[in-house]
């Protein structure tokens, strides 16, 4: 295989947080992948309003789209960054576009992953707002703080958190969706909503779930390159891939179809899944608010590392700079409303994401 061009130290020793030791398997590799995506993928229930809901019963056919998306590209990305030994996302936009190009697509990927922990830390801000009426400076730092802490501790901290909270994070949603589903309007009420194209990104609903795929993905390749990179063996790499793709799909369709069943009123919060949880005894929406904050900070999570990891790449004193440097970034950035930045960012990150995913498709060696 020939080096692609550029990629230099980005590959030569360990990564920021490297340690000794076998590499994570395929549920470790399948659950930080969860962990990833799922605050900016699904948790307020946001993300799929506006790119499943809004397209009534084809949200289903998008969700089924979506998830062949998600392991196939989860699987690619994983491997290329297993050949190319990666550090950070660098090396696989140098290969994937070439030297000139590289360093325009480096620096938007880097806004997006700072404007994503912005979103993650809003989102923050919001539930704690429209739950316990916290002040959105108050949630916003809280959310700030324990990411920024988190990433300070190198890559095995950062996938030992995200596969510690992510079964507990899926295994929440579908208990709570579940619930609300079977006390609430129901799967009945879900399908009977017929969609409302004025909320979506893209008139076409495989269009909607193509966009969706593509800005995760754009969020998830700096923390898969290098898990592919330190992945125990290339069946763990290929497995944790699609794993991951699977329990995202099943994740974002329980979510979709909560709250389809509670539209057009759901519609009306930043947080439409606490609008479905208020239905529900008093507990629930308490405990969806909580497991809100744990998505949102895994995903917070990720997001810093990726451009950490992208400036400090060989660890030590520029890593850390860059993780607190970061984390201010995003505090500040984070005082902007939830669907706001949902509604006009996502849709930009998913044009890039898919520009970008068909360059990986290219065969390895060109």
């Amino acid at each position: 295989m020939k080096r692609p061009p550029g990629q230099g130290a980005s590959v030569r020793g360990p990564g920021p947080g490297a340690a000794a030791g076998p590499g994570p398997g395929a549920w470790a590799i399948a659950t930080a992948y969860v962990g990833t995506v799922v605050g900016a993928g699904f948790a307020s229930g946001q993300e799929t309003l506006q790119f499943f809901t809004a397209y009534g019963r084809w949200g289903l056919a998008g969700l089924a789209l979506a998830v062949v998306l998600f392991a196939g590209f989860g699987v690619r990305v994983l491997l290329l960054g297993r050949d190319l030994q990666a550090a950070s996302h660098r090396p696989l936009i140098q290969w994937a576009v070439g030297p000139r190009l590289a360093p325009l697509v480096d620096g938007l990927m880097v806004f997006f992953l700072l404007g994503t922990a912005a979103t993650m830390v809003s989102g923050a801000a919001a539930a704690l707002l429209e739950q316990f009426g916290w002040p959105r400076w108050w949630g916003g730092l809280v959310m700030a703080a324990a990411s920024t802490a988190t990433v300070l501790t190198g890559l095995r901290g950062v996938v030992g958190a995200l596969s510690f909270f992510a079964p507990l994070l899926i295994g929440s949603v579908l208990a709570i969706a579940g619930y609300s589903l079977a006390t609430g309007p129901g799967l009945s009420g879900a399908l009977a909503w017929h969609g409302e194209l004025d909320l979506a990104p893209a008139r076409f609903w495989w269009l909607g779930a193509a966009l969706y795929v593509a800005y995760n993905m754009v969020l998830a390749i700096p923390i898969l390159a290098p898990l592919g990179a330190a992945g125990r063996d290339r069946a763990a790499v290929v497995g944790g891939g699609a794993v991951g793709g699977v329990l995202l799909g099943f994740g974002a369709a329980a979510i979709h179809l909560t709250v389809a069943s509670f539209m057009p009123a759901a519609g009306a919060l930043d947080i439409p899944m606490l609008f479905a949880a208020r239905a529900l005894p008093a507990w629930v929406p308490l405990g969806y608010s909580v497991l809100l904050l744990g998505e949102v900070y895994t995903t917070a999570v990720a997001m810093l590392f990726g451009v950490a990891a992208r400036f400090g790449e060989r660890g030590g004193a520029r890593f850390r700079t860059s993780v607190l440097v970061g984390g201010a970034a995003a505090l500040a950035g984070g005082l902007f409303p939830f669907a706001q930045v949902v509604g006009t960012l996502y849709p930009v990150m998913g044009v890039l994401g898919g520009v970008l995913l068909l360059a990986f498709l290219k065969p390895m060696g060109k």
